[in-house]
């Protein structure tokens, strides 16, 4: 289930909280702080980040801070805190010890500053393995963020750290699974330079694989919330969004006040970051890119078909006088067609696409198998290919759809009327 960032409070007041007597009260106003707290909570936070007797306590309150800081890190909000205000910020960092909090690398990593590069790279070199590993998911949230698209100096900074002959085996080999996953393609070579083994090693061997992943077509549907990657924010400035690629081209909707999609033709996998992201909330990372400050993470089957249905509009389709079809629903038919389900639904969908399209003969096979399927059968299916085959002259196939339609339509269904009046005009 994805992180719900609007979730209601948990407490009343959480600064109140964060000085409370309980844990459990300052763990749940750190958790509030995390989603709704300001740049003027940061100080309590990093007091108790790094003088809280509880460790979950402090790892929460580390996390408060780095979540606000998430916030501030693109366009207009990162206006809002100048260089003097996080290098302020950054010399609270100083008197924690990563070992007793290893949120401070987050803390690092939403900074802002070059600072905070270097200290996660320090901390990727320590001997403790805790810490080296604190510090890898540092480095991923830091290098994750559209902030860090086209930083040619962080990417060099990455490079250095794994030519570094002091770097462990364990810290090399988390350095190139970061490296793989927000795609700096540069570090490739110095993944296949390193010789590890055993569990290191086939951690190495899988960011090599995500290496040339990363340089195949991008193919599939994605869709955007409005933030950047591991930002927690219940009000996004960015606006939701979907896209699909295929072989043509792809289907872009960027949201706005009037979400449309267009077609981009021959859009190409270099003009964007591939990367494998983990989209807050949910468990496994999936397949993303950026592009033009955006992120964008690979959709679900229910994202899928929620978008898809939210564009056809079955109501408005247009059997008998189809509007000439544009470059969007020239190759909506074969961008969408292969990702949508293997069900009713889905072929309904693929019918609507088809007819957009003007291929009414593909439009009527797609409609008959979805009227028909095992899986989620599509009533509706059945009117539109009435209608279909009563616009082709076929007036006997037409009325045992259309018959077929009207035994089981609801008797308010607005359709009813315009099947009844096919079939008596037939």
């Amino acid at each position: 289930m994805a992180f719900d960032h609007a979730a209601p409070a948990e407490t009343e007041d959480p600064r109140l909280a964060l000085q409370a007597r309980s844990i459990h009260a300052r763990c749940a106003g750190a958790r509030d702080l995390s989603r709704f707290g300001t740049v003027a909570d940061i100080p309590a936070l990093i007091e108790l980040a790094q003088q809280d007797r509880s460790p979950a306590v402090r790892l929460g309150a580390a996390g408060a801070v780095a979540d606000i800081l998430s916030r501030h890190r693109l366009g207009s909000r990162r206006k809002q805190l100048d260089e003097p205000s996080r290098r302020a910020i950054f010399d609270q960092f100083k008197g924690i010890d990563p070992s007793l909090n290893a949120g401070l690398f987050s803390m690092l990593a939403c900074i802002g500053i070059p600072e905070g590069f270097a200290r996660i790279a320090s901390g990727l070199r320590d001997p403790r393995g805790d810490v080296r590993l604190g510090a890898a998911i540092g480095l991923l949230r830091l290098c994750e963020s559209a902030a860090a698209f086209g930083d040619a100096e962080l990417e060099r900074g990455v490079a250095e750290i794994l030519r570094d002959p002091r770097l462990k085996p364990d810290a090399a080999a988390e350095v190139s699974w970061v490296a793989a996953r927000v795609g700096f393609q540069s570090l490739r070579p110095l993944v296949q330079g390193l010789a590890l083994t055993g569990a290191q090693g086939e951690l190495c061997q899988k960011a090599l694989e995500l290496f040339e992943a990363n340089e195949r077509p991008l193919a599939g549907a994605f869709v955007s919330d409005g933030r950047d990657a591991g930002e927690i924010d219940p009000s996004p400035v960015g606006s939701a969004g979907f896209a699909a690629f295929g072989p043509g081209g792809a289907l872009m909707d960027e949201g706005g006040d009037e979400p449309a999609w267009t077609f981009v033709n021959g859009f190409l996998p270099r003009s964007i970051r591939r990367m494998r992201l983990r989209r807050v909330g949910e468990v496994a990372p999936v397949e993303a890119f950026q592009l033009a400050g955006r992120t964008w993470y690979a959709a679900s089957e229910a994202q899928l078909v929620a978008a898809v249905e939210a564009h056809l509009g079955l109501d408005s389709l247009a059997i008998e006088a189809p509007s000439e079809p544009g470059p969007v629903e020239t190759h909506a038919l074969e961008i969408l067609g292969p990702l949508l389900p293997a069900d009713g639904w889905g072929d309904l969908a693929r019918g609507q696409l088809a007819l957009r399209a003007g291929q009414p003969d593909s439009a009527l096979a797609f409609l008959l198998a979805s009227a028909d399927a095992k899986k989620k059968p599509q009533l509706d299916a059945r009117y539109f290919a009435g209608a279909i085959l009563m616009a082709q002259g076929q007036p006997e196939a037409a009325r045992e759809q259309l018959e077929a339609f009207l035994r089981k339509a609801r008797k308010r269904d607005p359709r009813r009327e315009r099947a009844e009046a096919l079939i008596a005009g037939a």
